[in-house]
């Protein structure tokens, strides 16, 4: 290492400025993720969807900045419970398991009682079912929506083992409400994700989920 200082300290001042140049720029790529993920994908969301003012929808742009369609807000929250967490919040706990920023909303049982049953926030097509809790989202459903939208159920006690491509509206019950995963009690975590970029899932939903049906152990 002595040797490196002694060839940096003899280069002329014009060498130094290139070279210090050349890393910015090799280092450059590496900078940007760090400041994306300390700020957050908050902006990339509101780039792919956004409530028109005027007409009351939401609008859904892709990777691009082209609108590809419009959908309606919705009063349909995917189970009852209140909400426990909200999105981008990045709590100590999530830290220390090295999670990152929460990528949805928890909406949780007030009591901590399992069974609550999810439902689909809108309209879709099963993508996935995953009966086995193996990673932080546990057992979960993924479904597909229009314009490039999916939305996950993470935590689930149980999921409802529907094929691949079954399409489900609200009111479909997808599975139950759990703990499984990276969880700290009885709740349903929904992400929303555009392109798989993960929007706050508020811009669809209004109002608050209804007060939890579950007061005694289900299961």
């Amino acid at each position: 290492m002595t040797w490196i200082w002694w060839i940096l300290k003899s280069l002329k001042t014009e060498i130094k400025i290139v070279l210090a140049t050349l890393v910015v720029f090799i280092f450059l790529p590496a900078i940007s993720v760090v400041v994306v993920a300390a700020s957050g994908i908050q902006l990339v969301g509101d780039a792919l969807a956004s409530l028109n003012p005027v007409t009351h929808l939401i609008e859904i742009f892709d990777t691009k900045g082209n609108k590809i369609g419009d959908v309606s807000v919705t009063t349909n929250w995917p189970t009852r419970g209140y909400v426990s967490d909200e999105f981008g919040t990045f709590d100590a706990f999530r830290q220390e398991l090295g999670l990152g920023k929460h990528t949805g909303i928890d909406i949780a049982n007030r009591n901590g009682l399992y069974g609550e049953p999810v439902t689909p926030f809108m309209q879709g097509t099963v993508m996935r079912v995953d009966m086995v809790d193996d990673d932080a989202c546990g057992i979960n459903v993924k479904l597909r929506h229009d314009y490039n939208i999916t939305s996950t159920y993470c935590h689930l006690y149980q999921a409802v083992n529907l094929p691949k491509d079954t399409p489900v509206k609200p009111g479909d019950v997808i599975g139950y409400m759990g703990s499984t995963g990276a969880s700290t009690g009885a709740h349903t975590h929904l992400q929303v994700a555009i392109y798989d970029i993960p929007v706050n899932p508020r811009i669809f939903l209004v109002g608050e989920p209804e007060a939890s049906s579950v007061t005694i152990p289900t299961f």
